[in-house]
């Protein structure tokens, strides 16, 4: 039997969709709430390891983008997101006025990102949004005394593998924009790590400066393709020097300078990291020290 193709008007229509925004919304939160812990916890760690800008929590981004993909594949189960559940209303083929297909649901809802565009068709059209026009499908009255499809999960597989496949697709220029935005990793050999020297210059700094901060070194003495050492330090500092442009100043000179005393600067490459607490919170100032790598595209 096939779908009776009841009318529906504006405030139903707009309502829908704000409905359904609102609950998708909510589920796709639970998805990204793995990589938000990440990223809180990570905020609170001070390590020596290179990490580069990364505001998607790292792998767990690829739990996240299921979010997207319920919000995509939020009507393949018989026409029917849980808004649509709510409102009495359904999904079906323009032109048999059957129950639409999972794939045509997947094709109308991804036009949900142009959604000011899709706002206006709808107050014009209300059955028929632009993705209903691509897709081939229209919203109607729900008529409980039509006979529903049973459901074919092969079928949803389809449209949940293609929504995710897409949100993969579009994540690769993004992350290769946000790894280039936290600089180049230094590859290190975690072997020619130089306990005697590391420790030889965190005593050097804290006989000298040890006032303001106490300092947590490792010296490795080779890295990948460099005849350079990589020096990663990090100072704790005592009290938010760094406050005070003038004595923030002093102080990253001195520092320096007790640095290039033990080791040119033509020598090495690495980071400094000031760690310190304002506002109730620990924060972390990085910058560069030593010479920059010279990679391929420099030469």
């Amino acid at each position: 039997m096939t779908i009776t193709n009841k009318q529906i008007d504006t405030g139903t229509r707009l309502g829908t969709m704000i409905l359904d925004h609102f609950i998708m919304t909510m589920i796709m939160m639970v998805f990204f709430i793995p990589g938000m812990i990440s990223n809180f916890a990570n905020a609170f760690k001070t390590t020596h390891e290179q990490t580069s800008f990364d505001p998607f929590g790292g792998n767990l981004i690829y739990l996240g983008l299921f979010g997207f993909v319920v919000y995509f594949c939020k009507d393949i189960i018989n026409g029917r997101s849980f808004a649509k559940r709510m409102l009495k209303l359904q999904l079906v083929n323009n032109s048999t006025g059957k129950v639409a297909s999972p794939i045509r649901c997947f094709v109308r809802n991804v036009f949900c990102i142009i959604w000011p565009v899709e706002v206006i068709i709808s107050m014009i059209t209300p059955s028929r949004r632009l993705g209903d026009r691509v897709a081939g499908t229209k919203l109607v009255v729900y008529d409980p005394s039509n006979e529903q499809p049973k459901v074919n999960f092969g079928k949803l597989l389809i449209p949940l593998a293609l929504a995710y496949g897409t949100m993969l697709l579009f994540m690769i220029p993004i992350k290769a924009i946000t790894s280039t935005m936290g600089g180049q990793k230094v590859k290190f050999i975690e072997t020619s790590y130089n306990k005697q020297s590391s420790k030889e210059l965190e005593k050097l700094l804290t006989d000298s400066l040890g006032q303001y901060f106490t300092p947590n070194i490792r010296v490795y003495d080779k890295i990948q393709n460099q005849d350079l050492k990589y020096i990663s330090t990090i100072l704790h500092l005592k009290e938010n020097f760094l406050e005070d442009e003038e004595q923030s100043s002093r102080l990253d000179s001195n520092v320096n300078e007790l640095i290039y005393s033990k080791f040119s600067e033509k020598a090495f490459t690495g980071n400094l990291k000031y760690v310190f607490e304002a506002s109730g919170q620990m924060q972390t100032s990085t910058h560069h020290i030593g010479t920059r790598l010279i990679t391929k595209s420099d030469k």
